[in-house]
C-alpha cells in the first residue's frame, strides 16, 4: 500500500516511545515485531489511526445537490474541478489521491493494533480496555473499507460480487510485504470482510462505556452497522441496529432554535461565519465525528462557486405557510434586491461556521437511524411502520403550530419510499458524502451539471464513471491491477 503510511505510522511510534522510555528504543523494530508495550499505548496508535482529513465531502460536487454558482467571484479551487464534471479521473494535476491514502493509512493502523491484540489475553485490570481498543479497531477497519468498496468499486449487488473490489490487507505485515503488486479482492468479499469486523466489533463495544465521539461506541457502532445492512439489502438486520439507536438516543427539537431567531433583526444573521446550525444542540444528535475540522468545507462561502441546489433547498420549502428549521441549513436569506443577490444567490452550506473550533464532520448521527429504518420498513412492505418514523422525526424539524402528521393512508407503497427518499437526502445532505454513495445504490441516476462557458455536463445513466478511478499511484505501484472501465 502507500509507503508513506509506514513513515507516519514509525513518526507516531516513535514520537510514543520516546516520551516513555530511554533512548535505546529509538531503534524502532517494524511495527508487527514491535517491542512490547501496554494497552494504553496502543490505544494511543489506535486514536491515531482515526481519520483527521476528509475522505468524502468533493463527493457531493459530482452529485445533484450541487450546482455551480456561475455569478461568484470567488476564485474556483481547481481541484473541485474534475468531481463536478465528472472527469476520467477526479485526481488534479498530481499522482496523489488524499482520500485513498487517508482510508489506507486508517486501516493500517487498525491493523496494527490488532495484529499486536491477536491471541494475547489481556490481565483482569486490562481487560476493559483491551477490548474497547480492539473493538474500535475492528469498527475502524470495516468503516474505511466500507468507503473504499463505496468509492472504488462497484456498489453491492449480486450482479458485481465477483468484480474487482479493492485491496484489502487486514495485517500490517500485508502492506509492507505488498507496497507493490497490490491485488483488488472482489467486492463481495470485501463486503464480508466488513461484516466480520463489525460483528468482532459488536461483541467488543458491547456495555462499554463511550469514551468520546470522536471515537467508535456501541451506540455509533449500530448506527454504521444499520447504514451497511441497508446497502446490503439486509433491511431486517438494519431496522434492529436502527432500532437500537432510536431507543437509546433523542432526537433534538429544533423548535428550540426558534427563541434564538426571535432574537435578531432579521434572520439572514441567524447562521453565518460565526455560527452554524452544528453550534446549536442539533450537535447533540452526532454519534460520532470524523474527518477532520469542517469549517473549511467547499460549500459554506456565501460568494462560493458550488452550492447546494435549490432543489434541495425546496424539500424543506414544501408549503409556503410550513417553517421547516432545516430550510436554514441551506438557505442563504439573501436580499432578492441587493446588489449582492446575484453573486449570493438563494442557497448556502450554513451547517458548519468558519469559527477555528474542533468540530468535526458528521459521520455518523441518530436522523440517519430515523430515515434507515423508515426506508428498510418501506422496501419490506411497512409503509405505515415507514411513515410512522417520518413523522417521529418531522414533528422535531417543523414549526410548533405549523406541522401536520404525513397520513399514511394518502401513500402508496410506492410514494411512501419516494418520501422516505427525499427526507434521506435532507437529513444526509453533505454528512459523509451519503448522497453519492446513495446514488450509487438508487440505481445511478443520470446528473446534469451546468458549467463554464454554457457547457453542460451529463452523468448517464449508470454511468461508469460512478465508480472512482484507482488512483495513479496504485496504478504505478500495482500496473497489473485492472482499473474501473471508461
Amino acid at each position: 500500500m502507500l509507503l508513506i503510511m509506514k513513515k507516519i505510522f514509525y513518526t507516531h511510534v516513535l514520537i510514543l516511545l520516546t516520551l516513555l522510555s530511554s533512548c535505546n528504543l529509538l531503534d524502532i523494530k517494524p511495527v508487527n515485531s514491535m517491542l512490547p508495550v501496554s494497552v494504553e499505548d496502543f490505544e494511543s496508535v489506535l486514536l491515531g489511526g482515526y481519520p483527521t482529513s476528509d475522505f468524502f465531502i468533493n463527493t457531493d460536487l459530482a452529485t445533484d445537490n450541487v450546482y455551480a454558482n456561475l455569478n461568484a467571484s470567488a476564485s474556483v479551487t481547481k481541484s473541485y474541478e474534475p468531481w463536478f464534471i465528472w472527469a476520467a479521473t477526479h485526481q488534479y494535476n498530481g499522482i496523489e489521491d488524499a482520500y485513498w491514502r487517508q482510508l489506507y493509512k486508517s486501516v493500517y493502523y487498525a491493523n496494527t493494533v490488532l495484529d499486536e491484540f491477536s491471541g494475547k489475553i489481556p490481565s483482569a485490570e486490562e481487560k476493559n480496555l483491551f477490548e474497547t481498543v480492539r473493538g474500535e479497531a475492528y469498527a475502524l477497519r470495516a468503516y474505511c473499507y466500507f468507503y473504499l468498496v463505496n468509492l472504488y468499486a462497484e456498489n453491492y449487488a449480486t450482479e458485481n460480487m465477483e468484480k474487482p473490489g479493492v485491496p484489502m490487507p487486514l495485517s500490517a505485515i500485508d502492506v509492507h510485504q505488498n507496497t507493490q503488486n497490490n491485488v483488488r479482492v472482489a467486492v463481495g468479499k470485501v463486503w464480508e470482510q466488513i461484516e466480520k469486523d463489525l460483528d468482532e466489533a459488536t461483541k467488543d463495544l458491547e456495555g462499554k462505556e463511550s469514551k468520546s465521539r470522536y471515537r467508535f461506541d456501541y451506540i455509533s457502532l449500530q448506527a454504521f452497522k444499520a447504514r451497511v445492512y441497508l446497502f446490503m439489502n439486509k433491511y431486517e438486520e438494519a431496522i434492529q441496529a436502527a432500532s437500537y439507536v432510536i431507543d437509546a438516543k433523542a432526537l433534538f427539537d429544533m423548535n428550540e432554535i426558534q427563541s434564538y431567531l426571535d432574537g435578531l433583526s432579521k434572520i439572514s444573521n441567524a447562521f453565518s461565519f460565526d455560527y452554524g446550525f452544528i453550534d446549536t444542540d442539533y450537535r447533540n444528535e452526532v454519534l460520532f465525528f470524523v474527518g477532520g475540522k469542517a469549517n473549511q468545507n467547499p460549500y459554506y462561502y456565501g460568494k462560493t462557486r458550488f452550492k447546494p441546489t435549490e432543489e434541495l433547498l425546496n424539500l424543506c420549502k414544501r408549503n409556503s405557510k410550513v417553517v421547516d428549521y432545516r430550510r436554514y441549513i441551506f438557505e442563504s436569506n439573501a436580499d432578492m434586491e441587493s446588489a449582492d443577490y446575484v453573486e449570493l444567490g438563494p442557497t448556502v452550506y450554513r451547517m458548519f461556521a468558519t469559527q477555528q473550533s474542533d468540530c468535526y464532520y458528521i459521520g455518523l448521527k441518530l436522523s440517519e437511524a430515523y430515515v434507515t429504518r423508515a426506508e428498510a420498513y418501506a422496501r419490506t412492505g411497512e409503509k405505515d411502520l415507514a411513515i410512522a418514523d417520518l413523522n417521529r422525526l418531522l414533528v422535531t424539524r417543523i414549526k410548533k403550530g405549523d406541522y401536520v402528521a404525513l397520513d399514511n393512508t394518502s401513500f402508496t407503497d410506492e410514494t411512501a419510499l419516494q418520501r422516505v427518499l427525499e427526507e434521506r437526502r435532507v437529513e444526509l445532505a453533505f454528512d459523509g458524502g451519503m448522497r453519492w454513495l446513495d446514488l450509487r445504490r438508487l440505481g445511478k441516476p443520470k446528473i446534469q451539471h451546468a458549467y463554464e462557458n454554457g457547457q453542460v455536463y451529463t452523468l448517464e445513466q449508470g454511468d461508469l464513471r460512478y465508480v472512482l478511478q484507482i488512483p495513479e499511484s496504485e496504478q504505478q505501484n500495482s500496473p497489473n491491477m485492472p482499473l474501473n472501465p471508461r
